[in-house]
């Protein structure tokens, strides 16, 4: 049943992915072997059905563009201090459509059809999104950050917020936004010969921006499944206040469920921000007897945990580096318990108990935004966030009888150069009890991408990312230690090998393809990452090197109704416990490599992962 659900998941990608793609002047046979095309769909009803379905003959008479669009700048700053008289919003569909020229139609069949099964933004989740409102003088600030805040969401393509003015001698202006929807229904799966994946997401239920999701897995050897579905609304109201609700449920029936409320310090403009998450985990622990052997344990746990945080402006001078400067204190409470736990032979030291924390953090941030393109997505403006973070934790922490203090540390830094971008960030955190340091943690990590490169017609960025991670005087228990998989390391890699310390080594080239052969323009992309970890009293340098190669393409074709599908699979020279020269197709794509946010959020010990 699923394989059926793979394939027909395939043909609604080829459909309505979204397009990467810039108009080229085609080669002369691409052209030839269109035109052929076009004219044998003229014999008879039926080949010219299948011709309108899966071509855009407009195409073929028209004269390709070679000038690439430009985003639409406008400069605000010359609008502050007028009144704003209304504010008008325009949202467009998904296919055929340009926020630069709203007059512009969809004249495709299948745009027409795609846009009668999408949901449109509605009006007043865009107006929810805005820090302005009607009758409000203008901000400058506000208006950019709008703006910022209306791209971030998942179900925007573009968006132009622009100020109009009313005459020469009026106080007030309007503000016009026009922004131009994603398709927002977004179907993936994988299929494999032991098990098959679907997933179907909502980015934008109904227009409302609410997201919904929901998965399927099926083991094909033994019939196990494995599901898991979440509901979310970003913003009630304009509060920007977030609700989630995520239930999930593996193969071997561990399960969680997660409610949670949260406002985060979203904008340098945000005062207030603050949260409650709570969550429910029932888990089958692995213990590890023997070398060869493995101990299941079931364990059952409740997590809550509140948390409030305030900033203040450093200046008031109105510029844009000392707006975004802002003192941020707050303060949380998390509270853990177990209701069913391993038993003392597989837990000596009590790492599963029962534990209470307060945790306070103050410190000073400065996030700015500049805008750029051809980063993780074609040709689509991202804003790209730099600025500087200090910050201190204090807190305390009950646990096994035991009252102990915590102090914690986060310095980082990121700029935009000549060469590129580059940010570090450094984190450090320790429990203190009679004089001695526990549970020890040192993070240090570097994001770096190049300017966009030129070669002939393809342009390209190299992206690197190297970390480092080191635990000292952790808890002798087999579970406070870290992997070499998942997010936080090699994607696709065992979970089985485990250690103290470790170090990665990220390295990504994505291109972006100019023209096309035969119609399609091919952008491939390799990434490669490499890493090694080391148990207690044994040197990192001595451990071992472990590696994945990854490489994708991205065909898509402007002539197509469907625009864009990805091919992608790595190769590992080595996995313990499954083998060498492994081959996994379709286990990454292009977000292995993120960029670090410049805003603190509520207080916590430093991740140790």
């Amino acid at each position: 049943m699923i394989k059926k659900i793979v394939l027909l998941l395939f043909l609604n990608q080829l459909l309505f992915q979204p397009c990467f793609s810039q108009k080229k002047t085609e080669e002369k046979d691409s052209v030839k072997i269109y035109h052929d095309i076009h004219e044998y769909s003229k014999k008879g009803k039926f080949s010219k059905f299948v011709y309108r379905l899966f071509f855009r003959p407009s195409k073929l008479n028209a004269k390709e563009n070679k000038t690439q669009k430009k985003e639409v700048t406008v400069d605000y700053s010359k609008y502050n201090g007028k009144i704003i008289r209304n504010i008008n919003i325009q949202t467009l569909d998904p296919f055929g459509y340009a926020v630069d020229d709203t007059t512009k139609k969809p004249k495709k069949s299948l745009e027409k059809v795609g846009n009668a099964l999408h949901a449109r933004t509605k009006k007043f989740t865009v107006r929810n999104l805005l820090l302005f409102k009607k009758d409000e003088t203008f901000d400058n600030l506000a208006i950019k950050e709008s703006e910022r805040l209306i791209r971030d969401q998942r179900y925007v393509r573009r968006v132009v917020i622009t100020p109009k003015t009313i005459s020469k001698a009026s106080d007030s202006i309007d503000v016009d936004i026009v922004l131009l929807d994603s398709w927002s229904i977004l179907p993936n799966g994988s299929l494999s010969s032991d098990q098959g994946r679907f997933s179907l997401r909502e980015r934008n239920l109904l227009g409302t921006g609410h997201q919904l999701s929901g998965s399927f897995k099926e083991r094909f050897s033994d019939g196990y499944t494995a599901k898991s579905g979440a509901y979310a609304i970003n913003n009630i109201k304009n509060s920007y206040i977030s609700f989630n609700a995520i239930y999930e449920n593996d193969f071997d029936n561990n399960t969680r469920r997660i409610l949670s409320l949260n406002r985060s310090f979203f904008s340098a403009l945000t005062k207030w921000a603050g949260g409650m998450y709570f969550e429910n985990r029932v888990l089958g622990e692995h213990f590890i007897i023997e070398a060869d052997s493995v101990f299941i344990s079931p364990t059952k746990s409740e997590f809550q945990e509140y948390w409030i945080g305030r900033s203040f402006k450093l200046s008031n001078n109105k510029d844009y580096d000392s707006r975004s400067q802002r003192l941020v204190v707050s303060l949380a409470y998390n509270k853990k318990i177990f209701l069913q736990k391993p038993d003392i032979t597989l837990d000596p030291t009590s790492f599963f108990a029962n534990e209470t924390n307060i945790i306070s953090q103050i410190g000073i941030t400065s996030q700015k935004y500049y805008k750029d393109s051809f980063i993780f997505n074609y040709d689509i403006v991202e804003d790209v966030p730099y600025g500087e973070i200090a910050a201190i934790n204090v807190g305390y922490q009950y646990k096994n009888d035991i009252t102990r203090l915590y102090l914690g540390s986060k310095i980082a830094y990121g700029a935009k150069y000549d060469f590129g971008y580059v940010s570090g960030t450094a984190e450090w955190g320790s429990f203190f009890y009679q004089g001695n340091t526990y549970q020890n943690t040192l993070k240090i990590g570097l994001n770096y991408f190049s300017p966009l490169m030129q070669f002939g017609k393809w342009k390209t960025r190299q992206f690197i990312k190297p970390s480092f991670v080191w635990g000292n005087n952790r808890d002798a228990s087999q579970k406070d230690l870290i992997g070499l998989d998942g997010n936080s390391g090699i994607q696709g890699f065992t979970d089985l090998v485990k250690g103290t310390k470790k170090w990665l080594l990220s390295f990504q080239t994505q291109t972006y393809s100019p023209g096309s052969w035969k119609g399609f323009r091919f952008s491939p992309y390799l990434n490669i990452t490499m890493g090694s970890i080391s148990e207690r009293n044994r040197s990192l340098l001595a451990g071992r090197v472990y590696s994945k190669f990854g490489i994708g393409l991205l065909i898509n074709n402007d002539y197509l109704v469907f625009n864009s599908f990805q091919i992608s699979f790595s190769y590992y020279p080595s996995i313990p416990f499954q083998g060498n020269n492994v081959i996994k197709t379709n286990s990454f794509e292009n977000d292995d490599l993120t960029l670090p946010q410049f805003r603190l959020s509520k207080p916590y010990h430093i991740r140790y992962q």
